[in-house]
């Protein structure tokens, strides 16, 4: 079973939907929340869910427009949670405004867990005051490490191709790591250059990246996110100025073609997770 995690302007906490062929997606609880934030800010924005360590579902959250901390909180059968508590990943990084999109990627080799996210860290200075909603900040991607989700590293800084880049979303593909990010340049508008999806390679968490290859959606998108479906790789991706979604398909991760998907009306900043095959897991009467 797919399911997508999600949030909506009229209600910033998490939704699900799931589907059993990644094609056609039904919403659970009726389109209503699962769960609400009951800490930092409340809010429970950009929800990502993945199989933690310990087998549980990790969800990750930001914590609203300007905290420097994630939300974190675990389940075992994504409808009831464990008491949310805030991650201070940005704490003691002078200057750091924000963490956004967190998510969580696995490295194999090492049995670490990278936590990504991205970042405004200009030394000397606050939030206060800046349209975060509407205009363009300079961020970057930034990431720890955690082995249990209790203990952490410091945060590092883990992507930085030069210019604004936000939203990026790992996956391993054959060899090496695939990664898909929004290069934050240009401005809220149809109109606009940059605002699309672009795609990296790596084969060591932080270095090694190659050249960003894309655009591979139209402009402007943002909060992409990928799944396996069969064959192939599928990418989704938030048209946040129309209110809807768009999705691309790759056989190789190199070539995309736009592809059909049915999905929930409102949907904001998703990401999926494929339960585990034989896993016993109920959403709305859909079991698996």
């Amino acid at each position: 079973m797919y399911v997508i995690s999600y949030f909506t302007d009229a209600d910033e906490a998490l939704h699900l939907a799931c589907s059993h062929d990644g094609r056609e997606f039904r919403t659970v609880n009726d389109g209503r929340p699962v769960l609400r934030g009951h800490v930092g800010t409340g809010r429970l924005r950009d929800p990502f869910i993945g199989v933690g360590p310990d087998g549980l579902f990790h969800l990750l959250a930001t914590d609203g427009w300007t905290s420097p901390a994630i939300v974190h909180a675990t389940s075992p059968d994504l409808l009831n949670w464990s008491d949310q508590r805030l991650v201070p990943v940005m704490a003691g990084i002078d200057g750091a405004h924000n963490a956004w999109a967190p998510e969580f990627f696995l490295d194999e080799t090492t049995g670490l867990y990278h936590l990504i996210w991205s970042s405004v860290v200009e030394a000397g200075s606050t939030a206060e005051g800046r349209d975060y909603a509407n205009v363009g900040q300079d961020h970057r991607i930034w990431h720890c490490t955690t082995r249990d989700f209790k203990d952490y590293s410091p945060a590092e800084l883990f992507f930085d191709p030069g210019y604004s880049v936000i939203d990026a979303t790992v996956t391993r593909h054959q060899d090496r790591f695939m990664m898909a990010f929004k290069d934050e340049r240009g401005v809220n508008h149809p109109s606009t250059d940059h605002k699309y999806i672009l795609v990296t390679a790596f084969s060591k968490p932080g270095v090694d990246f190659s050249e960003p290859t894309g655009p591979i959606s139209p402009a402007p998108v943002e909060g992409p996110c990928f799944f396996r479906r069969g064959a192939e790789w599928v990418l989704l991706f938030d048209h946040y100025l129309e209110g809807r979604y768009g999705a691309a398909s790759s056989p190789d991760g190199i070539e995309w073609t736009p592809s059909d998907i049915s999905l929930p009306p409102g949907m904001r900043h998703a990401s999926v997770v494929t339960v585990p095959d034989g896993r016993p897991l109920s959403l709305d009467g859909v079991s698996v």
